[in-house]
């Protein structure tokens, strides 16, 4: 329990660190991230006649958060984009460290604004 309050204070701390040193000369930016899985969205079929009804499509969320702004991106990976057969390496490091690749390059420099 004791692990778990240490890594508390931690992040806290760099979320301060990266909110206080945004403005000054030496910029500090913390980043968090998060991975949700099968989050069902409401979804019209396109099905014509009695079988018409309202079904749920899945989708993955992949969140990054730069803390000192705040702003946060999330890219969402719908169940016919997702990477391998059936998705099962959706959650793979190809592709979160493209996800991430993507998201510092683009919005790193926002950051310093």
């Amino acid at each position: 329990m004791i692990a778990i309050f240490q890594d508390r204070d931690v992040y806290n701390d760099c979320i301060r660190k990266s909110k206080e040193a945004n403005e000054g000369p030496d910029r500090y930016v913390h980043f968090t991230l998060d991975f949700s899985q099968n989050v069902s969205l409401p979804h019209y079929s396109r099905q014509i006649g009695p079988l018409y009804f309202l079904t749920l499509r899945n989708v993955q969320i992949f969140g990054v958060r730069v803390d000192s702004i705040p702003r946060q991106l999330n890219f969402l990976i719908d169940e016919d984009q997702t990477i391998g057969m059936d998705g099962n390496t959706t959650h793979g490091p190809d592709a979160v460290l493209s996800m991430l690749d993507w998201a510092l390059q683009n919005y790193e420099s926002d950051a310093y604004t």
